[in-house]
C-alpha cells in the first residue's frame, strides 16, 4: 500500500513540475506526416521542405515568438540561466517582413531575429495558415530555403551541407526599456 501511495504522489508531483515548466507557445517541426515537439534538442531531417508549427496556448497574452537561425552557436550555447544578449532590444533586432511568408524561407544571421506572430484583430500574421481550436491558435510556417543574409545567398534545403542552430524566444515587455524572458527553446537541425 505504501508503494501505491508513493507512486501516486510521485505522479502528481511530476505533473505539477511539468505544468510549472510548460511554455505558452509550443513549437513543432513537421516534415511529411511526422512532427516533433522541440525541447532543446537536435533533430535530423531529410533534405526537403518542412513546416514550423506553433501552438499558442494563451494567444491573448503571447501572440508571437522571436526566432534566430544561425550557423554559429552564439545564442544556442547559452545555458538556460543565462540571459540572451540585448534582450531589451530584441524587437529592434527583427527583420522586416511585410507579407505572410512569400519566400518560404528562414533568414540566417548570428545576431538578428525573425518575429513569427499574428494579430487576430487585424488579421495580420507571419504564417502560411492559422487554425483556431478552442482557446488555442495553431499556426504553420513553411520553410523551403535558407536566406544567408550576410552572404547574400539563398540556399535550398536540398543543398544544405551543415547544421543550423535556432532559438525560439518568448518575451514579456516590462516597460519601454526592458523585456523579461518567458521561455526559450533551442534547436539544432542536421540534414
Amino acid at each position: 500500500m505504501q508503494r501505491v501511495v508513493f507512486f501516486f504522489f510521485f505522479i502528481l508531483s511530476s505533473f505539477g513540475l511539468w505544468a510549472q515548466n510548460s511554455t505558452p507557445i509550443e513549437v513543432y517541426i513537421k516534415q511529411g506526416k511526422d512532427s516533433t515537439l522541440i525541447r532543446n534538442n537536435t533533430i535530423k531531417i531529410k533534405k526537403f521542405p518542412f513546416e514550423l508549427v506553433f501552438v499558442f496556448h494563451d494567444p491573448e497574452e503571447f501572440s508571437g515568438v522571436f526566432v534566430n537561425t544561425s550557423y554559429t552557436k552564439d545564442y544556442f550555447k547559452l545555458s538556460p540561466s543565462e540571459t540572451i544578449p540585448d534582450l531589451s532590444y530584441l524587437p529592434q533586432k527583427v527583420y522586416s517582413e511585410h507579407k505572410y511568408n512569400p519566400n518560404k524561407e528562414l533568414k540566417v544571421n548570428p545576431e538578428f531575429f525573425q518575429y513569427f506572430g499574428y494579430n487576430p484583430k487585424s488579421y495580420w500574421n507571419k504564417f502560411d495558415r492559422i487554425i483556431k481550436e478552442g482557446d488555442k491558435i495553431i499556426a504553420y510556417r513553411k520553410v523551403h530555403r535558407f536566406n544567408l543574409v550576410e552572404e547574400g545567398i539563398i540556399t535550398e534545403i536540398d543543398q544544405m551541407r551543415f547544421p543550423v542552430f535556432m532559438i525560439f524566444e518568448i518575451i514579456r515587455k516590462r516597460n519601454s526599456f526592458s523585456n523579461d524572458e518567458v521561455s526559450r527553446v533551442n534547436l539544432k537541425i542536421r540534414f
